[in-house]
């Protein structure tokens, strides 16, 4: 059904407005953005409707609907321009003012709803997207029904199955009526497919999506995004369902995993932590839209083992990731429109680098230079980059370019995994250079220092020592004279030297000397950081009373221990070309598996699991099998507890790369 069908139910109520100026009256302009949004001129609609909006008064009631009118029509446009917090705006405002009980704008009122919905369902809020679909399903005429029914069963299958199948049910019974549109049964049978296995009816579920491929063209090398999203969804039931070769099968004619250039991982990928709401052995498969800068367009729950809401927190969390834009500009679009993932959440505690420890002292400073915080937002880094270079910009603007106002900006632009190291270097100079101007205290210094040290150009040190950048730092006067911005940039130093066999001896030596910094309080966290790492290091050294005397002195519990101690040294891998998984092989896939595991005093790895994977459920067990073989140097726990907790690796597999 044309958009033009809905859009002449609204000229008489346009009619009432105030008289328009000069030129162009209101009906003609109401006339031309209606012809421009049924023509999908998405921009021409926007500009015409926001000046229709403009010109519209809110004195009488005949105006005020009028205006509420053209606002849902203009955030119509803005949706399809993704243009969503000015679309979710105009939204508010339009359906505040169209009366639930006025017949004479039902349908404008539906077709609100039906936006707002799918504004709530990309944003994963399920629960107000149901209410809004659920209201607008009634009023719709012809395909925006399809879209409300599509919209409800997708954000309905997780909060309540059963009614999701029955929205399910009406949906093929409305593909019925137009029996040569194949593609719109394939659609529902797809939906309803995904509804049955959820509910754990796997064999019914196969059905479903192998019907759904059929109806499609069955698996041949034409693939559009519904065959992609239908051939998926039959290779995740047949997995699930212990048919291991349909289900490669399936993936195979997906084209997921046969790109010429492997398909990357993200670069902040991490899963959402366990507790209440997610357990250790719960698994999902969501599906993502990656836009062209790295970011996390719309994440979709696919797959959830368990009902309830664990769907949701997998798929918000991995629409917080993000990708170097370089790394997709050789994946084909589609497969960019539309990746799955196998997830599971994380069991690891946050272990802060030594740099994090000095965090308290550097919020006490800008706040008393009276520096505005940053909102770090609910995004990933990849959506927060563009907005922190304009915030710096206006920063710079409105306090000049050597404000102490820009330190935090930098900081966060240089912490940015999209920001190359040349940029990252020097936002980091530009930080120290405004801080040392402005006079901040040690802490401070050490904390720009280390994150300065650590992102050194590898080239630039030529055969000079890997700690010295962080050694200059250390004969830094201000540095020097707080004790605890000393210890940060000890305990900096001795991890890069403890990180090779022959640095050893001087990170112990360093060590040492830091447990006696004078002026630290003795309960300092950095202190007993600097005695738990010194206890490991002289485990290491088969000085067995010599590291339980220094772990005494610690005064740390076991786990309190595991997070203050330094990463071990891996000393051995053991990945190998016959670790490739032989039907993924034959099949022609690559991808990766991100690992999360523990590991005991000893060294070996423990609770090995997948927390992501690409594609899903292929290379999970085999990136396990690895990571099992790993060892790294003992840390000395006292009560033979884990020695490293929520260590991570990503293990990718690839054909002749």
């Amino acid at each position: 059904m044309a958009l033009s069908m809905w859009i002449a139910a609204a000229a008489a109520a346009v009619q009432a407005a105030p008289a328009a100026p000069a030129g162009q009256t209101i009906q003609q302009q109401f006339d031309a953005a209606s012809a421009a949004l049924d023509k999908a001129q998405w921009d021409e609609a926007a500009r015409l409707y926001e000046g229709l909006e403009a010109r519209l008064g809110a004195a009488t009631p005949a105006a005020a609907r009028s205006r509420a009118i053209v606002r849902i029509r203009k955030a119509h446009a803005l949706v399809n321009l993704h243009r969503w917090g000015e679309a979710e705006t105009a939204l508010r405002l339009g359906l505040a003012a169209l009366p639930a009980n006025d017949p004479s704008v039902r349908e404008d009122r539906a077709l609100g709803l039906l936006d707002m919905g799918e504004l709530s369902e990309r944003a994963l809020d399920y629960g107000e997207a149901l209410k809004d679909y659920r209201a607008a399903e009634p009023a719709l005429p012809g395909s925006f029904q399809v879209r409300a029914l599509r919209g409800l069963i997708q954000t309905g299958m997780f909060y309540d199955a059963r009614q999701a199948l029955a929205d399910a049910e009406r949906g093929l019974a409305l593909a019925a009526t137009d029996p040569g549109n194949k593609r719109r049964e394939a659609v529902f049978r797809t939906l309803r497919g995904r509804v049955l296995l959820n509910l754990g009816r796997t064999a019914e579920a196969r059905q479903d999506f192998e019907k759904a491929v059929s109806l499609l063209g069955g698996l041949t090398e034409h693939v559009d995004i519904n065959d992609l999203a239908a051939r998926s969804d039959a290779a995740i039931a047949a997995r699930i369902a212990g048919d291991q070769e349909a289900a490669r099968k399936y993936l195979a004619w997906t084209g997921a995993g046969h790109f010429d250039t492997p398909f990357p991982a993200a670069l902040d990928m991490t899963p959402p932590p366990c507790g209440e709401e997610l357990k250790p052995d719960d698994v999902a498969v969501v599906e993502l839209a990656i836009s062209p800068d790295g970011s996390v367009a719309e994440a979709t729950p696919i797959y959830a083992s368990r009902q309830g809401t664990s769907a949701l927190l997998f798929a918000r969390a991995a629409g917080a990731w993000s990708w170097q834009p370089e790394d997709l500009t050789k994946i084909p679009p589609l497969f960019r429109a539309l990746t799955r993932l196998e997830m599971r959440c994380s069991t690891a505690a946050r272990h802060p680098g030594v740099a994090e420890l000095l965090r308290p002292e550097v919020d006490e400073w800008l706040q008393q230079q009276h520096v505005e915080p940053l909102d770090s937002g609910d995004v990933g880094q990849a959506a927060r980059l563009k907005p922190l270079q304009a915030e710096l910009a206006r920063r710079e603007a409105a306090s000049g370019p050597a404000s102490v106002a820009l330190v935090p900006v930098l900081v966060a632009l240089a912490r940015n995994p999209l920001v190359g190291n040349e940029d990252t270097r020097e936002d980091l100079d530009r930080a120290l250079a405004i801080a040392t101007a402005a006079k901040a205290p040690g802490p401070v210094v050490a904390y720009l220092g280390i994150f300065r040290a650590l992102a050194v150009d590898w080239r630039a040190l030529h055969a000079g020592r890997a700690d010295a950048p962080l050694r200059a730092l250390l004969a830094d006067p201000r540095v020097a004279a707080d004790p605890r911005a000393a210890t940060a940039v000890r305990l900096a130093v001795a991890a890069r030297l403890a990180a090779t066999k022959a640095g050893r001896a001087d990170a112990m030596a360093l060590l040492d000397e830091t447990t006696k910094t004078p002026g630290l309080p003795p309960q300092d966290p950095m202190r007993a950081a600097a005695f738990a790492r010194l206890a490991s290091l002289k485990l290491a050294n088969g000085e067995t009373e010599a590291a339980r005397a220094t772990y005494a002195a610690s005064g740390l519990s076991a786990d309190q221990c595991a997070l203050l101690d330094a990463t071990p040294r891996l000393k051995r891998g053991a990945g190998s070309s016959g670790d490739f998984p032989q039907e993924a092989m034959r099949w022609g896939f690559e991808g990766w598996a991100k690992l999360e595991y523990d590991l005991t005093a000893a060294g070996v790895t423990t609770n090995v699991r997948p927390t992501v994977a690409y594609p899903p459920f292929i290379f999970g067990k085999a990136g396990s099998e690895i990571v099992q073989r790993l060892r790294y140097d003992a840390s000395f726990r006292p009560d033979g507890s884990l020695g490293c907790g929520g260590m991570s690796q990503q293990i990718h597999f690839r054909i002749g790369h």
